[in-house]
């Protein structure tokens, strides 16, 4: 396993400066198998991911194709999480997560098979308080 940083910390790995961003903000983990694992450390504007089409509070995540990351106000790219660990690196993301959208259709909701990101995924967990979280559309 190896482990690097992201904050505004000039020793941090990933240097942010956004006035939003913690000092040490988050670790990023490279696991032994390559997957790529975003860890919040204790930081005072939070971690949020953007899965399916919400925004949620983090503390520890694996990063998966098509994923959003925020700390604090700075949305920071995967390419750029990623990219600490070296061009060598074995580093790789998680299957995309696709979300399921529906459209009224006459008498009730189904879904509408024609967009590629409609196929069936599992609810979304809060990975804090651990509920499942309803879609606000």
């Amino acid at each position: 396993m190896k482990l690097k940083t992201a904050g505004r910390e000039p020793t941090c790995d990933l240097v942010l400066e956004d006035p939003t961003v913690s000092r040490v903000h988050v670790k990023i983990e490279l696991a032994d198998d390559g997957h790529v694992f975003l860890l919040d450390a204790d930081s005072s504007n939070g971690t949020f991911l953007q899965r399916n089409d919400g925004w949620i509070r983090v503390k520890r995540v694996s990063l998966c194709i098509g994923d959003r990351i925020r700390m604090g106000e700075k949305e920071v790219s995967l390419e750029h999480l990623t990219a600490v660990f070296g061009k060598r690196s074995k580093a790789r993301l998680g299957p995309k997560h696709f979300s399921l959208r529906r459209r009224a259709k006459q008498g009730g909701l189904s879904a509408d098979w024609s967009e590629p990101e409609s196929l069936l995924h599992k609810p979304r967990r809060n990975l804090v308080t651990g509920r499942i979280e309803e879609d606000k559309q």
